[in-house]
C-alpha cells in the first residue's frame, strides 16, 4: 500500500521550498550566504525567509543572533526559522515590524532571548509563530501555489498519497485555501485537516470533491522550561469539551510532563463519559515517562511519532539529554512491546517526508553522525513498515478506505524492488520506488504525471 502521512504541515512544507535552504548550514558564515542569496531573489519590499539552521551543529555552537542577519541583509526584514519551526530569529528591521523591543512581554508558553546585561532582544524568539505569521506579509496565492504543488510532487515521488494535517491553527480560512489549492491543481494528494482547538466547528466533515476532510481536533501544549501552556486544568477542560462532542483529540506533547498531562486529561475525559474506540492521539510522545506505556494501552491512545526525529535530531537529543534519560527516547520499541498503537509521519517540514528514511531509522536508531540513539528501542522493518500504512490509516479512521492491499480499498499502491525488505537501513534508505498508483491509475513517481 502506499504511504500515509499521519502527522505534516503542508502549506509550512510549500512556504520553505521558498525559503533560503539553511539546513546543510555548518556556520553562521553559511547562514548570513544563504540568506544574501535569498534576498537577491526577491524584491524590496518582501521580508527575506530562510528555513532550518540547528544551532548544534553550527560551528560556533549557538543561535544565530540579530546582528548576525543584520549583516548579513540590512534595512530589510529577516526571518530565520530553526528546523524544528518552533523558533525564529529576526534581524532588527523585523523586530521593528513587531514592535518587540526591551518592554515587550512574552506571550504565555512564549520567551524573548534577550542580551542579559541591557534586556534588548537577541532576535531568538522561540514558541511565537503566530505572532510573527500575523505581522509579516503573507506569501502570495501564486507563490503558495507554487510551493505546494512541489510539496505534493515530492510527496507523491516518496510514495505518500495522502497525509494527515496537524497545524493547530487550522481553521475555516484554511479550508476554504485548501479548496482552492486542491480546485486549481497545487493540492495532488489527499488531504485530512486536523481543526485547531480555537476554531472547535468550524470545519466541515469532507469537501465536495472528497480530497480534503476532518480530522482530529489539535491541541498544542507549549513546552517551556518548567511551564507548559495550557495548565493541566485548562487542557482537561478543552480535552472534554472535544470528547463530549464526539470528536478525536490529538494532543502535541514531547516531554514526560507534556505526555502525563495529555494522559490525565484523556482520562479524566473518558471517566466522566466513556466512549470506545476514540482512538484519541498523543503526537510525538519524545519522552517516554516510567510506566506510562501501560497507561496509554489502558486508555485507548494512539502515539503517532516521528522516527526521522534520531536522525536528523539525534545529535542535538544526545548532547542535551542526560545519558541516564536516552533509552526512553523516542521509545518505539519499548511502546509497541506493552502493545501501544503506533503510526508515523514526518511532522515536514520539520523532517523530510520521506518513509523510506523514516522506516530505515526505525530499524538502526542513527543519527546524522552515525551515532547510536537508544539503540535497543529499535524495531523491525515490517513493523515500521505498518505505521505508514496501515496503522497511519487506522489512526485517523481511514482504515475502511486505504492503508492495506484488500479487495474494495482504494488501489494506491507502491512497487518496491523485491529485495527491499531485506536491505540494510542504510541502503534502504536509498531504495526507489519503482511504479506506483494512485487510486488505480499509474503516475510516474518522480513527475507525478500519468503513464500511458
Amino acid at each position: 500500500p502506499a504511504f500515509i502521512d499521519a502527522h505534516c504541515h503542508l502549506l509550512a512544507y510549500a512556504a520553505t521550498l521558498l525559503c533560503a535552504d539553511c539546513t546543510a548550514a555548518r556556520s553562521i558564515a553559511e547562514i548570513q550566504q544563504a540568506i544574501r542569496t535569498q534576498a537577491e531573489r526577491t524584491s524590496g519590499d518582501q521580508w527575506v525567509r530562510a528555513f532550518g539552521y540547528e544551532e548544534t551543529r553550527l560551528g560556533e555552537g549557538r543561535h544565530p543572533d540579530r546582528h548576525d542577519l543584520d549583516a548579513a541583509v540590512p534595512g530589510r526584514p529577516v526571518r530565520l526559522i530553526h528546523r524544528s519551526g518552533h523558533a525564529s530569529v529576526l534581524n532588527s528591521a523585523a523586530l521593528r515590524l513587531l514592535g518587540i523591543d526591551a518592554a515587550s512581554e512574552e506571550p504565555p508558553g512564549a520567551a524573548i532571548d534577550r542580551d542579559p546585561s541591557t534586556g534588548e532582544p537577541s532576535g531568538l524568539l522561540l514558541a511565537m509563530e503566530q505572532a510573527i505569521e500575523g505581522a509579516g506579509p503573507p506569501l502570495g496565492y501564486g507563490e503558495l501555489a507554487d510551493g505546494t504543488r512541489e510539496a505534493c510532487r515530492r510527496l507523491l515521488a516518496n510514495g505518500i498519497t495522502c497525509i494527515q494535517d496537524a497545524t493547530h491553527t487550522n481553521g475555516r480560512s484554511d479550508w476554504e485555501l485548501f479548496e482552492q489549492l486542491i480546485e486549481d491543481g497545487a493540492v495532488t494528494v489527499d488531504v485530512v485537516m486536523m481543526e485547531g482547538i480555537d476554531h472547535l466547528g468550524e470545519l466541515p466533515e469532507m469537501s465536495a470533491g472528497g480530497g480534503l476532510r476532518r480530522g482530529a481536533v489539535k491541541i498544542m501544549l507549549h513546552e517551556l522550561g518548567d511551564e507548559i501552556v495550557p495548565d493541566e486544568a485548562e487542557l482537561a477542560r478543552l480535552v472534554a469539551e472535544v470528547h463530549g462532542a464526539g470528536r478525536q483529540v490529538a494532543i502535541h506533547a514531547i516531554g514526560e510532563q507534556a505526555i502525563a498531562d495529555a494522559a490525565d486529561a484523556i482520562e479524566s475525559a473518558l471517566r466522566d463519559t466513556p466512549r470506545a474506540d476514540h482512538r484519541h492521539r498523543i503526537e510525538h510522545c519524545g519522552l517516554l515517562p516510567e510506566g506510562m506505556a501501560e497507561r496509554l494501552v489502558r486508555l485507548g491512545i494512539v502515539v503517532v511519532s516521528q522516527p526521522s526525529f534520531v536522525y536528523e535530531r539525534g545529535d542535538r537529543y544526545l548532547a542535551l539529554i542526560p545519558e541516564e534519560a536516552q533509552p526512553a527516547l523516542y521509545a518505539f520499541r519499548s511502546l509497541r512491546q506493552a502493545g501501544v498503537e503506533l503510526a508515523a509521519g514526518s511532522d515536514a517540514p520539520v523532517t523530510r517526508p520521506e518513509p523510506l528514511a523514516s522506516i530505515a531509522t526505525a530499524i538502526d536508531r542513527r543519527a546524522l553522525s552515525g551515532d547510536a540513539v537508544a539503540p535497543d528501542q529499535a524495531v523491525d522493518v515490517l513493523e515500521a513498515f505498518s505505521w505508514w500504512t496501515s496503522a497511519a490509516a487506522h489512526a485517523g479512521f481511514l482504515e475502511h478506505e486505504r492503508g492495506s492491499v484488500r479487495p474494495g480499498l482504494r488501489a494506491d499502491l507502491l512497487l518496491l524492488p523485491p529485495d527491499a525488505l531485506e536491505q540494510s537501513a542504510e541502503a534502504l534508505r536509498n531504495v526507489s520506488i519503482r511504479r506506483m498508483w494512485v487510486a488505480g491509475h499509474e503516475l510516474d513517481p518522480h513527475t507525478s504525471s500519468p503513464v500511458r
